[in-house]
């Protein structure tokens, strides 16, 4: 069955693999989420910034973009070349690609946690045993715990026949944040509970590529983009207090701003060669920024810089350049290509190149594969998929 290809995608970027659009909009989520992390989730964290701060005034203001985009953006990757048989090795694929880099990096992270904490760190975050160590999702390696367990929902309801009809995706996406509303965050072990919370973006991003949300009635796409400023004035009005601040967790306004957000994000027609640049290298730099974010602000804390711009610049740069040079490194051998990028041992034609993935590791569709963000093998994130003979 033929796939919907992207809409807006030029014939250039077809023959490449890849988008202009979607890569921009994941070298832009990839700015926000190392911009969060510089910062800290908590003012306990990162650069030890009040709530009130400006600056961490101006990162909270993405609360409702950054993981929502990383996570639309695998749909609609997704939907490029979804499923359609062989579930067992679609999951094995997504395993790989996603699940042995949460384990390789994500205890590396932990160690270098433990680390800065038994060096008297107060903010490293330390403390889960080790023996739980991604039972209880380890630091932002929850993402790629949470989206595997999405790959592995839809690749179901896809081989079934599921998600082939609008209304139906439409009643998931209610139906999925209402249970993230009324379900409670508590442990959430295995990354299951974060599922249900990115749930719904991942089956926004699925249905606007797969029923071409671009050239949907104009009136659409402009309600779309109301609802998109609207419910942005309100949450900047909850962080400067003049309304009740709205949660980017388990609240309908917060989904709701998430989703129409990203539905304008895409109709966009981006092109920011910077940011198509980092967005080639994304699923890296989501999994190592962290090591380049801490060893910036522990360098600038030692030099007595105590300016919270230049932390913030310094730190994005560092934490987005370790990303880049990580993964330049382990695409050179073929075991740090499985462990530390989950590819396969032998890279496909073109060599191993990072252009075409989204956080949760797809791959060009000119790219043999059988299916793996995730799909971590055989996902297109540019043209669209030759059909499949059943």
């Amino acid at each position: 069955m033929p796939t919907t290809p992207l809409i807006g995608a030029d014939r250039p970027a077809l023959a490449r693999g890849r988008d202009p659009r979607v890569e921009t909009l994941r070298g832009l989520a990839c700015v926000l989420l190392v911009a969060y992390h510089v910062r800290g989730g908590t003012p306990a964290d990162g650069l030890q910034l009040a709530a009130d701060d400006p600056w961490s005034r101006a990162v909270s203001a993405f609360d409702h973009l950054r993981m929502p985009l990383f996570t639309f953006l695998s749909g609609v990757v997704y939907a490029h070349r979804p499923v359609r048989e062989g579930l067992g090795r679609f999951v094995r694929g997504k395993a790989r690609r996603l699940l042995v880099p949460m384990l390789v990096v994500g205890t590396a992270f932990a160690l270098f946690r433990e680390a800065l904490f038994a060096a008297g760190a107060a903010n490293s975050g330390a403390g889960t045993p080790w023996y739980l160590w991604h039972v209880v999702p380890v630091a932002h390696f929850w993402f790629l715990e949470a989206v595997f367990w999405i790959f592995v929902l839809v690749g179901v309801l896809d081989v079934a026949g599921r998600l082939a009809r609008p209304a139906v995706v439409a009643a998931l996406v209610v139906a999925a944040v209402a249970a993230d509303v009324l379900v409670p965050f508590g442990v959430d072990p295995l990354g299951l509970r974060s599922a249900l919370f990115l749930l719904p973006f991942f089956l926004t991003g699925l249905a606007a590529q797969r029923f071409a949300f671009t050239s949907a009635p104009r009136a659409v796409r402009a309600g779309v983009v109301a609802a998109a400023l609207a419910l942005s004035a309100w949450v900047l009005l909850g962080l400067l207090g003049v309304v009740a601040p709205v949660p980017s967790r388990r609240d309908p306004v917060g989904a709701a701003l998430s989703i129409s957000a990203c539905l304008a994000l895409l109709l966009v027609p981006w092109r920011v060669r910077p940011l198509v640049a980092l967005g080639a290298f994304s699923f890296t730099i989501y999994t190592t920024h962290v090591f380049g974010t801490s060893a910036a602000r522990v360098l600038l804390e030692r030099l007595g810089v105590e300016s919270v711009p230049l932390h913030l610049l310094l730190g994005v740069l560092a934490g987005l350049a370790v990303g880049v040079l990580v993964e330049l490194t382990a695409r050179r051998w073929a075991l740090t290509r499985t462990l530390v990028l989950g590819q396969r041992r032998r890279p496909g034609p073109g060599g191993g190149t990072a252009a075409g993935r989204v956080p949760d590791g797809t791959r060009p569709a000119d790219r043999p594969a059988p299916p793996g963000d995730g799909a971590g093998d055989g996902v297109s994130a540019g043209r669209p998929s030759p059909p499949r003979r059943r």
